[in-house]
């Protein structure tokens, strides 16, 4: 009775046919994400050579986009968010797929530029549309169904790699090609979307009453960007990991992130999010002080892929973001907002870790990742208004919005 329960509560979230669309969407970009994260690190560590300050360089550059959300979201408000969607995957296929030619830091530079645009275009417009997508209250279980759905790409996409690699012995740079046509196709799914909403004019606001979505964001994005930029980093280059080794990994990370999105998001409808994030940041920071100073290499692969577990919990800042909404036209402004401040510090962070790794050691970032977490343990219990509508913390009655900074 309990799986027919479950059975029915995922069809009830999926029922939705622009949903389904999205999900294909989704799980095409992330075959084609998945594809480019496990071949990148050797790559750029075996064909170009790339030191460990020249990658927090890379990094720094590639979330410049993340950071200008703001700005490109607002001369764009003018697109139906499909339409949208669909340039911005188009625009990341396109920088993926010029890494063919890459043969220099300059030019892994500009393509990553590129395709970091639309990715960060991509991103609060898939949390956008799938918070749109069905009844109130289920909102963590559409995110985390989507999530899943996601993983599954991903997983296909690892599996992918390590077809090409073990059997095929297709070099690194096609397989960018093959990664960026995934993602191209994903984007000709979206024009299938039916148009949600009209053409209206709508403005990016900033309201007072949002500081903590954005303050989760911002710890989110800094502890979320130094762990991407020097785990796998550490692991290839401390621990000399071969990139049959990374795809491994990866595939059996993505195996265990293929449910948990989903469970994640039904927790969060289920108990709220101040408890399930509070207890997710603890796990991470308990993960970052593994990577600081545990030097047994197979733990360090399995504390990679609790960590990808736990980050399935974040979809709990985006629900919190909804529910904490005065007016319910502040959706997409405010969702593009949060992927500005996660990307606050992910301009700075990855420099300023590769400079620290090379003077004082690769601990150091990874401490620095903890203290990062911690804090935001401190800062997901000050969430006092989530949860499902019955709980004592449940969302305020939309009120008058008070006057906020709009452009």
């Amino acid at each position: 009775m309990a799986i027919k329960s479950r059975a029915r509560t995922l069809l009830r979230v999926a029922g939705s046919k622009d949903l389904r669309y999205l999900m294909v969407a989704s799980l095409l970009f992330y075959l084609g994400f998945s594809v480019y994260n496990t071949v990148f690190v050797n790559f750029v560590a075996e064909e170009i050579g790339i030191s460990a300050t020249e990658l927090g360089v890379l990094e720094s550059v590639r979330e410049i986009p993340g950071l200008l959300s703001v700005l490109i979201a607002a001369v764009t408000m003018w697109l139906l968010e499909p339409v949208l969607a669909f340039i911005a995957l188009a625009v990341m296929a396109i920088g993926v797929i010029n890494y063919l030619h890459v043969d220099a830091v300059w030019s892994l530079v500009l393509f990553s530029l590129v395709w970091s645009i639309g990715f960060h275009s991509w991103q609060p417009l898939a949390s956008s549309m799938a918070l749109r997508m069905g009844p109130a209250g289920e909102e963590g279980g559409r995110l985390g169904l989507l999530r899943s759905v996601s993983n599954v790409g991903g997983l296909a996409g690892i599996a992918l790699v390590f077809i090409m690699v073990r059997f095929l012995s297709i070099p690194f740079r096609p397989m960018f090609v093959v990664a960026g046509i995934a993602i191209l196709v994903g984007a000709f799914a979206l024009l299938r979307i039916s148009r949600m909403e009209t053409v209206q004019p709508q403005k990016i606001v900033l309201r007072r009453q949002y500081w903590l979505f954005y303050v989760l964001q911002f710890l989110n994005g800094t502890r979320r960007h130094i762990f991407m930029t020097f785990a796998i980093f550490a692991l290839v280059r401390v621990y000399q990991t071969s990139l049959e080794t990374v795809s491994i990994l990866s595939f059996v990370n993505q195996i265990a992130s293929v449910g948990a999105g989903y469970i994640a998001g039904r927790l969060i409808d289920r108990h709220g999010e101040r408890k399930v994030l509070a207890l997710g940041f603890a796990a991470l920071t308990a993960i970052f002080l593994g990577y600081a100073f545990i030097e047994v290499v197979w733990i360090l692969f399995a504390l990679y892929v609790v960590d990808n577990v736990m980050f399935s919990l974040s979809v709990g800042i985006d629900t919190y973001g909804k529910k904490m909404l005065i007016r319910e036209s502040d959706l997409r402004p405010t969702m593009v907002t949060g992927q500005t401040m996660n990307h606050v510090a992910a301009v700075v962070v990855p420099i300023t870790g590769g400079l620290l790794w090379e003077a004082f050691g690769y601990f150091v970032p990874f401490v620095a990742g903890a203290a990062v977490a911690a804090i935001s343990v401190w800062a997901s219990l000050l969430i006092v208004r989530s949860g499902p509508s019955a709980a004592p913390d449940a969302p305020p009655k939309r009120v008058k919005a008070p006057e906020a900074a709009e452009f």
